[in-house]
């Protein structure tokens, strides 16, 4: 309660004291950034970063909540750092609670089967194969055999919500969608709409949108006048009830630079398996598009994906403590340097970008078991099959549980948290054993140790970024009763972000069944927020190449 009378009271001081620069609590202005960290260093193969530190007080906001971090809220649409506002930046008003939905969401009814429950009954039959005698069952399980390689490579399956996203993520240069400019009657672009297909499932999302290519807007001269829309076809298939909850992430670029500034909670609507919700989210003009990260708070992580966007330049080191080591590419060009411009134009084209995921994961392995089988079925070798149904169901357990590394992997004993690359994804685990949790972490001064292992047949990169504990974050609590939440109260967030590695490091492929390994030192010189303590991605391959750690 102390640090909130804090907050509140700083939060009105006048104006003259935020031209001193001396009132950290600045919002709904841009809060001041993080001082100015030191450069990382390289020993041992240890990447040690130490962060700059927060304009707050000390404070432990686990132990006495909310923190010196925690900011007052203020019902407006945000500024830059010229004073311009910027539109559609308040998540929720004491009236309009999803104030940045346009239109009431509409829900639909369809078939809530989910690739994992497909692949689990294809491996279940494959076990079966050899008590078939009958030409029939044979057949149905040859056809089984079939079905599971199209969901895993993502072709066309019947009567299925997910038809056409694969579970083997290797097609990310097709994820791209261009937004389509919305003109009046006089021909004049006014703004325009992305349509978006996410599918969710256990620990999932599927979108077949992994980068948004905003260029029809952007180029305009009156492109930071014009809002846009992002329409979202949510189909929540079996164990992916949650609440669709999209959080953005905008630059300053008032400066002419794109500059960390805020990312906040869009939305918080439950939604029920075996339905399809159909979403129009408001965004902020376009040159302040950084990316939309989707998440599912009941799984979290590992439920989350992100739509980034695809002109971002991005700079990764083969020594991130030597600044002349970089490459630089936009997300898109780092895609299609690993997978190709077209994974999915020919059948040469898919083994090619398939052969890029790496043999350690779990998907791979389950396709690796059914390309087998369907190869013994032919020659009706029903013992073979069997056997590969075996490795294939190993490898479907490990598929269902990103919060424990697969195989026989076990987390570094000398780390905190073990993170593994495989799949264009991340795998992650606990070395004492909490799910998502890091509690140690409570107040500035914190070191987390994390080993990265990439498992893939290509670079990886690490970032790590921090949700409003350094700079502030604001939280809007409504009510979900009256639309069938789950609880009485959500939070709609406001949070003034920070990126904290300064090189990004490219973490080398693996070496057949061996994964390489960077491990990472990271001294936090804040304190943590209550809402998330860190955020880390892959930026070279970000879609679902997520793990936070609350």
């Amino acid at each position: 309660m102390a640090a909130l009378l804090l907050a509140l009271g700083l939060g009105l001081l006048g104006t003259a004291a935020v031209a001193q620069g001396t009132d950290p609590y600045q919002h709904p202005h841009p809060q001041p950034p993080l001082s100015a960290a030191p450069p990382p260093t390289c020993n041992g193969g240890v990447l040690a970063i130490t962060t700059g530190t927060s304009p707050f007080p000390q404070s432990y906001p686990f132990i006495d909540p909310p923190g010196t971090n925690f900011l007052p809220t203020v019902y407006t649409d945000l500024y830059d750092a010229a004073g311009r506002q910027i539109p559609n930046t308040l998540p929720s008003t004491p009236t309009i609670p999803y104030n940045l939905l346009d239109g009431e969401p509409v829900v639909t009814t369809i078939n809530p089967v989910s690739p994992a429950d497909d692949l689990g009954a294809v491996f279940d039959a494959m076990l079966r194969a050899p008590s078939y005698s009958e030409p029939a069952d044979q057949e149905a399980v040859v056809r089984k055999i079939q079905m599971g390689i199209d969901v895993l490579e993502g072709n066309p399956v019947p009567h299925r919500a997910y038809s056409g996203l694969p579970v083997l993520h290797y097609d990310g240069p097709a994820k791209v969608k261009q937004v389509v400019p919305v003109t009046d009657a006089r021909g004049t672009v006014i703004g325009g709409n992305v349509d978006v297909h996410q599918v969710w499932y256990g620990g999932r999302i599927e979108s077949d949108t992994a980068m948004i290519d905003l260029t029809p807007l952007t180029g305009l001269p009156n492109a930071a006048d014009l809002t846009w829309t992002i329409t979202y076809h949510v189909d929540v298939l079996s164990r992916g009830e949650d609440d669709f909850s999209p959080f953005v992430m905008y630059l300053d670029t008032s400066s002419g630079m794109g500059k960390p500034w805020i990312a906040m909670d869009q939305a918080f609507f439950p939604m029920q398996d075996g339905t399809r919700t159909v979403f129009k989210v408001k965004m902020a003009p376009s040159p302040n598009y950084s990316l939309v990260y989707t998440w599912g708070w009941r799984m979290h992580p590992p439920r989350a994906q992100v739509m980034e966007n695809a002109h971002k330049q991005v700079t990764a080191f083969t020594n991130p403590c030597d600044s002349s080591t970089g490459t630089t590419q936009t997300t898109q060009q780092w895609e299609i340097s690993v997978f190709g411009p077209d994974p999915r134009g020919s059948e040469a084209n898919k083994l090619a970008a398939i052969a890029k995921i790496g043999d350690l994961a779990p998907e791979k392995k389950m396709w690796t078991a059914l390309r087998a089988a369907r190869s013994a079925a032919a020659q009706r070798k029903w013992l073979e099959v069997r056997r590969q149904g075996t490795l294939g169901k190993e490898a479907w357990f490990d598929f269902l549980d990103r919060t424990k590394l697969p195989g026989d992997l076990k987390p570094d004993p000398k780390s905190d948290l073990t993170l593994l690359y495989v799949n264009n994804t991340i795998y992650g685990e606990f070395t004492e054993g909490t799910l998502t949790r890091l509690p140690d972490y409570q107040t500035r001064g914190f070191t987390a140790r994390i080993t990265l292992l990439n498992g893939d047949n290509f670079p990886h990169g690490y970032q790590n970024v921090d949700f409003g504990g350094g700079r502030g974050w604001e939280n809007q609590f409504k009510s979900s009763v009256k639309v069938g939440g789950s609880g009485c109260w959500f939070t709609f967030g406001r949070v003034y972000f920070s990126m904290l590695v300064p090189n990004v490091p490219l973490i080398p492929p693996a070496q057949g069944t061996k994964p390489s390994k960077q491990q990472v030192a990271m001294t936090f010189n804040f304190d943590p927020s209550r809402r998330l303590r860190f955020y880390q991605f892959d930026p070279l391959h970000h879609d679902t190449a997520i793990f936070s750690v609350h």
